[in-house]
Order: C-alpha cells, then sequence, then structure tokens
C-alpha cells in the first residue's frame, strides 16, 4: 500500500474509539479490541473493518 494512501486511511479513523489505526511503513497497523493486526495490502484492511463491525463483505 502507498504510505500516502495509508496515511490517509489512518485520518479518516481519527476519533474513531472503535478501531485505532495508525500509518506505519507502508501499511496499517489496526488495534481493536485489545488486539494489533498490521495490513500491507488495503483490500485485506477492509475486509477485517467490515467483519469486525458485523457487515457482509463481497467476496471479488
Amino acid at each position: 500500500m502507498e504510505s500516502i494512501r495509508a496515511q490517509r486511511i489512518a485520518d479518516r479513523f481519527a476519533g474513531n474509539l472503535n478501531f485505532m489505526v495508525k500509518s506505519c511503513s507502508g501499511g496499517l497497523l489496526v488495534r481493536y479490541h485489545q488486539h494489533t493486526h498490521y495490513f500491507v495490502r488495503e483490500s485485506c484492511f477492509w475486509s477485517y473493518v467490515y467483519m469486525a463491525a458485523g457487515l457482509p463483505v463481497e467476496k471479488l
């Protein structure tokens, strides 16, 4: 993932009480319910967010 895109996504999650998202080394570091995950691919990040939120995920 491009670092600029990662930073934009992280900025959009600023202030969200459920997900702590930080841009880190061209990927996203996500903390959710005391678990930390690192995503290099944006599609994997969004799948995780949708699944964590209980929303249906479309498979490509």
